[in-house]
């Protein structure tokens, strides 16, 4: 019997294989997000919770992490500033102090031209510099008429009348050392109506005007003869007398007065004609020779020179015949030390220029002379570098007038006006000697209000004062 057919029944799903696989896969991928999002939802619920808890808790800082960061950068900022005020706070303060070189820092006695005269003298003028708590001290050995002030041993000159010291230069040099003091000799270069004649250095007039010695006045009118620096003579002579005070002890060489007559027009044109005196080039190095030449003599013998001239050349409006002529070359300007003696006080229009009168001329002996107010001071009278007898006292020398500024009595605004004048002064200055080492010396006169607004006025443009 056939075996009876059992029907087969087959079933049938709904579901596609593929799709079975497909959603493995999905769901495998849902599950790694629902992790992810997890660990992250962890996370920021820890960074949120935690502080939530603390300040829910009470523990809580007293400012926000925000308030720090900005209190911080604040107290960073205003540090960083206080830092770059006290920087250039310090910077302020280094630039008014005189560097060690090549500004001088040294305050400056000045002596009397009698202080030579004798050990006594000199011990008592001494007394005075220390009190006044000076390091350098200065004093006058050879004065505006020619004098040496010193018994001197140069050939040619220890025998004639241009010697009229007792003291040698090592004893004047010893006693000021002796007292813990350092000796500084002053010497009036070319203002020199007896310098000895194997110099031979005085202006000559052309000969076809006579010949003879120029004087810078009518000789009955007290005119007197110059040293002129067209001479090499003349650079000698000073260049001696430079190296016997150096090589006797003497530190500083302080050169004064290097500078020309108040020439008239008619010296120039007529009887100095030979000379190259409307060449200011030429003028100026004429002077330069003859500081050089003290220059070389001082640092031979290990001694600086310090060139001399006065505030009111400083600020003329023309320095020809004035002692700040030598400014006329930058160059040499900075390879010198400058002392400006400060003489502009009490005076109500200072100016340094030279001023003549009518021309006025004689031949007599086979000298002449033109009228000029330079010529007409007295012997002794540094027209550059003196404006009133305060000052002539305090800087060695005897005049007591000064052709070269008006004086006046000090009015109830004289304070605010010594103020101006300084600054004007000091502005001057700053601008001509550019690149030089200079400082000023003022006059010990100066006292009270016009001596605070004076100091006030230097200090504010860092210019050193030698002495107060």
């Amino acid at each position: 019997m056939a075996p009876k057919k059992t029907n087969i029944k087959i079933k049938r799903s709904k579901i596609n294989l593929y799709n079975k696989k497909k959603s493995k896969a999905k769901r495998a991928l849902k599950i790694v997000l629902t992790i992810v999002i997890i660990c992250g939802l962890g996370v920021l619920g820890y960074g949120l919770g935690k502080p939530l808890i603390k300040y829910l808790s009470g523990d809580r800082p007293e400012e926000s992490d925000t308030s720090a960061i900005l209190s911080s950068m604040i107290n960073s900022e205003l540090l960083a500033n206080s830092t770059s005020e006290s920087t250039e706070s310090t910077t302020s303060t280094d630039t008014s102090k005189p560097a060690p070189n090549p500004q001088i820092s040294e305050k400056i006695f000045y002596l009397s031209d009698s202080a030579a005269a004798s050990e006594s003298a000199l011990t008592s003028e001494l007394a005075q510099a220390k009190n006044a708590g000076c390091s350098v001290v200065a004093v006058t050995l050879k004065n505006t008429t020619g004098y040496l002030l010193y018994k001197s041993n140069i050939a040619n000159v220890k025998d004639t009348e241009v010697v009229s010291g007792t003291l040698t230069a090592q004893q004047i040099a010893s006693l000021i050392s002796k007292e813990g003091l350092v000796p500084a000799a002053r010497i009036n270069t070319l203002m020199d109506m007896i310098s000895p004649p194997y110099v031979d250095g005085s202006y000559r007039i052309v000969q076809s005007q006579g010949g003879g010695s120029w004087h810078d006045n009518r000789p009955e009118n007290g005119g007197k003869i110059w040293l002129s620096p067209f001479k090499t003579q003349t650079a000698t002579y000073i260049g001696n007398i430079t190296a016997e005070l150096s090589a006797a002890g003497f530190k500083h060489i302080i050169c004064a007065n290097t500078r020309y007559p108040a020439f008239h027009s008619v010296d120039i044109t007529t009887y100095l004609s030979d000379l190259p005196l409307t060449d200011s080039a030429k003028r100026a190095q004429a002077l330069w020779n003859v500081i050089n030449a003290a220059k070389t003599s001082a640092e031979k013998n290990g001694a600086q020179m310090w060139l001399e001239m006065s505030a009111s050349s400083i600020v003329a409006q023309s320095r020809d015949c004035t002692d700040a002529e030598p400014v006329f070359d930058k160059t040499q300007l900075k390879n010198v030390r400058i002392i400006i003696n400060y003489d502009l006080t009490g005076t109500t229009g200072t100016s340094a220029n030279s001023t003549t009168s009518s021309s006025s001329t004689t031949s007599s002996a086979g000298t002449t002379s033109a009228t000029s107010t330079a010529g007409s001071s007295s012997a002794d009278g540094a027209t550059a570098t003196s404006s009133t007898s305060v000052l002539a006292n305090t800087a060695g020398g005897t005049s007591s007038t000064s052709a070269t500024s008006n004086t006046s009595t000090p009015t109830a605004s004289g304070a605010s006006n010594a103020y101006t004048r300084a600054k004007d002064f000091a502005v001057k200055a700053k601008s001509l000697l550019s690149g030089a080492n200079f400082a000023v010396r003022l006059p010990p006169s100066l006292t009270g209000a016009e001596l605070a607004d004076v100091t006030k006025a230097l200090t504010e443009e860092n210019i050193t004062i030698l002495s107060i």
